[in-house]
Formats: C-alpha cells, sequence, structure tokens
C-alpha cells in the first residue's frame, strides 16, 4: 500500500509539473477570475436595486450557477491533452513495464485536474469575504456552495479524463468531454417535459445539474453525495475499460 501511493505521489508531481509547465493553464486560470470578477460585480450592482430576496440569493446563488456552467467548458480543455504525450511518447507502456497500474495512471491526472481547479477557485474566495464586509454571515451556505462547486467540478473532470482516454486527437477528446457533460445538463430540461412525475424525477436524477442544485440553496442531500461518489466511479471504471483495450 505504501508503495502504491508513493508511485501515486510521483505521478501526480510528474503531472503538475508538465501542467505549470504550458502556458494554456495560466490563460485558463486568468479568464476564469476576470469573467467571476466581472459577474460578482454585475450581481452586488445590481442586488441593491432588487426589492425581494437578499444576498444569498440574488449574488451567491446566481454566481455559483454560472461559475459551475463556466466549468462546463474549462474541465475539457483542463483534461483533453493528457494522454496525448503518453501516446506520443509510447509511456504508457512503459509504465505496464514498471507495474504502474491503470487506476494509478488514471488517479494522479484526476487529481493533479482537480488541483488546478481548486487553484483557480482559491481567488474566488475573496467573493465572500467581500460580502462579509457589507454584513453577510451565511457561512453554512458558502461552505456548501463550494462543496457543490468542488464536486459537480470533479464529476466534468472524470467526464473529461474519460474521452482522452477514448481518443488520440486532443481537439476530439475536447468535444466529445463537452458534448457529454452538455447532454447530462439537457437532461433536466427533458424530465420537465415529461408529465409523468416518477419517470421525470428518475430522468433529473441523472442529472449533475439537479444535484448540484440543492448545494447551492444549503441542502445537502445524502443521495446527492452518493450520486456524485456513483459518478466518479462509473466515469473511472469506464476509462480503465477503455486504456485496458486500446492496450490491446
Amino acid at each position: 500500500m505504501r508503495r502504491y501511493f508513493k508511485i501515486l505521489q510521483a505521478l501526480y508531481l510528474k503531472e503538475m509539473k508538465e501542467t505549470f509547465g504550458t502556458s494554456g493553464v495560466y490563460i485558463l486560470a486568468g479568464l476564469f477570475c476576470f469573467l467571476m470578477g466581472g459577474l460578482f460585480y454585475n450581481y452586488v450592482a445590481f442586488s441593491k436595486d432588487l426589492h425581494t430576496g437578499n444576498l444569498s440569493s440574488n449574488v451567491l446563488v446566481p454566481l455559483f450557477g454560472n461559475m459551475n456552467f463556466v466549468f462546463l467548458f474549462i474541465a475539457p480543455l483542463l483534461t483533453m491533452r493528457m494522454f496525448v504525450d503518453e501516446r506520443r511518447n509510447a509511456t504508457l507502456d512503459l509504465l505496464a513495464l514498471a507495474h504502474v497500474t491503470n487506476y494509478q495512471i488514471l488517479l494522479s491526472k484526476l487529481v493533479s485536474a482537480a488541483t488546478i481547479a481548486l487553484l483557480m477557485l482559491l481567488p474566488t474566495l475573496i467573493f465572500p469575504v467581500i460580502l462579509a464586509v457589507a454584513g453577510y454571515h451565511d457561512w453554512g451556505l458558502v461552505l456548501s456552495c463550494y462543496l457543490g462547486t468542488f464536486l459537480s467540478i470533479l464529476c466534468y473532470l472524470a467526464v473529461g479524463l474519460f474521452s482522452a482516454c477514448a481518443t488520440d486527437n486532443q481537439v476530439v477528446a475536447a468535444i466529445l468531454s463537452f458534448a457529454i457533460l452538455l447532454s447530462l445538463m439537457l437532461v433536466v430540461i427533458l424530465a420537465q417535459v415529461s408529465q409523468n412525475y416518477l419517470v421525470s424525477q428518475m430522468i433529473s436524477y441523472l442529472s449533475v445539474a439537479f444535484h448540484y442544485e440543492g448545494f447551492i440553496r444549503g441542502v445537502i442531500k445524502s443521495y446527492g453525495l452518493v450520486y456524485f461518489a456513483s459518478f466518479l466511479t462509473v466515469f473511472i471504471y469506464l476509462s480503465h475499460q477503455v486504456l485496458e483495450v486500446r492496450r490491446l
């Protein structure tokens, strides 16, 4: 077990070094912070003209909703080139000879991408601090929003990782990832069309957005946590199976 985590750590450090060695991640982080800062300013500026709601409903809920939507585009870009260099340099075969498992490779890439996402989210902590100066104090909702956002991002990255495993072209990987994520978002619309309440709820349950909505309203439900854990497990397993097939 100790050796397993040492290998995982070495792979993780390798991924982080390669990621920070490219300019793309800095550009993405800069654009994300600029966009979120602009949205936050607009929501705060317009909230004073609204006669209903509070800072939670007028600022935080729409802000985190848009943050989640923006990561639909960022996640595929973070993961699209994760297996390009390995296939180009045939390092996957070398890792297999070194008794490195597919799960170690996948987990190291997922954790490294999640670390980048966390670093991108870090500057947004200034938003609740600014609201606190204005008298905001619902920190439970803030924690719930960040937890839901991070769990959703993990799911998006898992889909991106699966897409990167399935193709040799990074552009195709990004498009495939985005198509899957967008389909999962649109499932909610399909559920609303159904006249059967039970069918509607079953379809909605498949969508990440359905479970994320509870988090940004401060409601953390056990079935939501189970959904996110199951989603990650399924896509990591599918990615593992794709790697196994492509190695044959």
